[in-house]
C-alpha cells in the first residue's frame, strides 16, 4: 500500500471517527434526558447529574458537528451577493471569508486555551469533571476547523479541484 493511500485512509478513518463520535453524544443525550424526564415526572425523583451530562453532551455536539458541518460544507450562508459575481471574484470573496473565519476561530483558540487553564481546578458540580474539558473540546473543534479552511484557501489559490457538495476533496 502506497503511502498516499495510508494517508487517505487515515483520515477517512478520523471522519468516520468524529461522526461517531457527533452521533454517539446525540444519542446519549437523548438518552440522559429520557432518564431526567422519566425520573422526575413519572417517578417524582430528581437525578442531578442529568442536567450536568446532557449539557456537556450538547456542547461536545455543536463543536464538534461544527467542523463536520464545515467539512460537509452544510453551514449556513447568505449567497445573494456572491451568486452574482463572477466566479473569480467569487473565489476571491470566498478567500477573504476563509482568511476573516480563520482569524476568528484564532481568537477563539487562544481564548478555550486561556480558560482551560483557568477552569483546571474547577469540577462539574455533580460529577468528578473538570470544566476544562469544555474548552478543550472548542480548541480542537477550532483547530480542525482552521485546517478544514486553511485547506479550501491553499486549494483555491492554487487552482485545485474545488470543495463539492459532497464533502472536501481530501
Amino acid at each position: 500500500m502506497k503511502t498516499a493511500e495510508r494517508v487517505t485512509r487515515a483520515i477517512d478513518l478520523f471522519w468516520q471517527l468524529l461522526t461517531g463520535v457527533v452521533m454517539a453524544a446525540f444519542a446519549l443525550m437523548l438518552i440522559i434526558m429520557a432518564v431526567q424526564v422519566i425520573s422526575r415526572y413519572a417517578l417524582g425523583i430528581a437525578v442531578s447529574w442529568t442536567d450536568e451530562a446532557s449539557r456537556y453532551l450538547f456542547l461536545a455536539e455543536i463543536f464538534l458537528g461544527s467542523v463536520l458541518a464545515l467539512r460537509y460544507q452544510e453551514h449556513i450562508r447568505i449567497t445573494l451577493v456572491t451568486d452574482i459575481l463572477r466566479p473569480s471574484f467569487r473565489n476571491i470573496a470566498a478567500s477573504v471569508a476563509d482568511v476573516i473565519c480563520v482569524l476568528v476561530l484564532l481568537m477563539l483558540v487562544v481564548g478555550a486555551w486561556n480558560m482551560m487553564g483557568r477552569t483546571a481546578g474547577i469540577l462539574a458540580s455533580t460529577f468528578r469533571m473538570s470544566f476544562s474539558y469544555i474548552y478543550f473540546i472548542q480548541m480542537i473543534s477550532a483547530l480542525l476547523m482552521i485546517g478544514l479552511l486553511l485547506g479550501d484557501l491553499y486549494r483555491r489559490i492554487a487552482g485545485g479541484p474545488p470543495t463539492t457538495e459532497e464533502g472536501r476533496s481530501d
